[in-house]
């Protein structure tokens, strides 16, 4: 059989044991919050070496759950990645707080304790460290930097679940409180869902009342006991998550292999560079991006005549219409700016085949020598 011709950015792997799990849990009539959620939340604790683990709706709502139960509010600010997804920014301001960006370093695409450093102000209530594409960031830096100053540090796994950080801690055990996603394009999915995770007991049971409004009892009365919102995860996707968790191992490893292809393909071609934090230990290579030498833009849509779908890999948070209303006068992050330009991200999923690299890693090579 011929091979489809259309490579896309992303597909998660959905098999039979994912149609096995959601069968189990329609048969039981129990659709919302219930044992598979409390399942998932074991098995992820699990692998985080005991780690309290709360699951959520998304990994936006995870990231929001986590700031609310650190009190980041009015009056306080949130250091961010310059080039990420805006999830933690619109967090942060959603809470009424000032998101504030520290710009990253070019190999790892993560803030670093130095980028931290400079922009902390007495009104830092905590720092979020992105696990970029599943690249170890320097987060046992910026803990080292913020611990003494009392200030939290939120570690952003949303692409790093089973990954490890750069010294060898699971990722998302290394800050004071830690965010996944499992959104189709991670390397387990649930569909949508988040995962928040911390050793704080106190600070685990605040997040466990925000995802259920507030919520700190059962029966009549007062049980309501402060503000939360609905960011509970339904036993659905919590069903098909355990599905996904138990295949991650194998995930890592075909994405490594597929990620080793594209490495040697792409080591000589003229205009591309891998990034350096790529070799570091600890991966779970949850997207392949590479920098141009030139916008990456006009690039991604000829790969799109090409039936390839590359992406773009991230976003500059200073060039935001959310963030520049609220933050004229702003840090600048020429790092990040010249990032968002130049870097896209390929074609990487499970059942990608090496044939498909080489074809993306020809036309890549092509449309820049065009």
């Amino acid at each position: 059989m011929e091979e489809d011709r259309s490579i896309p950015l992303a597909r998660p792997y959905v098999g039979s044991e994912e149609m096995d799990a959601v069968r189990r849990v329609l048969s039981s009539r129990h659709l919302a919050m219930g044992p598979e959620t409390a399942a998932l939340e074991a098995e992820v604790s699990t692998l985080l070496e005991g780690t309290g683990v709360v699951a959520v709706s998304s990994g936006g709502a995870a990231l929001l759950v986590a700031l609310s139960a650190l009190d980041v509010g009015p009056g306080t600010e949130v250091v961010v990645p310059s080039f990420t997804f805006p999830a933690a920014a619109q967090a942060a301001f959603f809470l009424g707080a000032v998101a504030i960006p520290a710009d990253v370093d070019e190999g790892t695409m993560g803030v670093t304790a130095a980028s931290v450093e400079r922009v902390l102000t007495p009104r830092t209530r905590a720092v979020v460290v992105v696990h970029a594409f599943g690249i170890p960031a320097d987060v046992e830096g910026v803990v080292a930097l913020c611990r003494p100053r009392g200030i939290a540090v939120v570690e952003d796994a949303a692409c790093s679940l089973g990954g490890r950080t750069w010294t060898g801690a699971p990722s998302g055990t290394v800050g004071d409180i830690a965010c996944f996603s499992l959104h189709p394009r991670k390397p387990a999915t649930s569909g949508e869902g988040g995962l928040v995770a911390t050793a704080d007991h106190a600070l685990l049971g605040r997040v466990k009342r925000l995802r259920d409004y507030g919520r700190t009892g059962a029966g009549p009365g007062d049980v309501f006991g402060e503000i939360g919102l609905n960011f509970r995860m339904a036993d659905v996707p919590a069903a098909i998550g355990r599905v996904q968790l138990g295949r991650l191992a194998l995930s890592l490893r075909l994405r490594a292999a597929l990620v080793a292809r594209y490495r040697i393909r792409l080591a000589d071609s003229p205009g591309v560079v891998i990034p350096a934090g790529y070799a570091r230990p600890g991966q779970t290579w949850q997207t392949m991006a590479v920098r141009l030498d030139r916008p990456a833009d006009p690039i991604r849509r000829a790969l799109a005549d090409d039936g390839i779908q590359a992406g773009v890999a991230a976003h500059c948070l200073t060039q935001q219409t959310f963030w520049r209303q609220r933050c004229p006068d702003g840090p600048e992050c020429p790092v990040g700016e010249a990032l968002a330009a130049t870097t896209l991200a390929l074609p990487l999923f499970d059942e990608m085949t090496r044939s498909q690299v080489d074809r993306v890693a020809d036309r890549l090579a092509a449309r820049l020598a065009g």
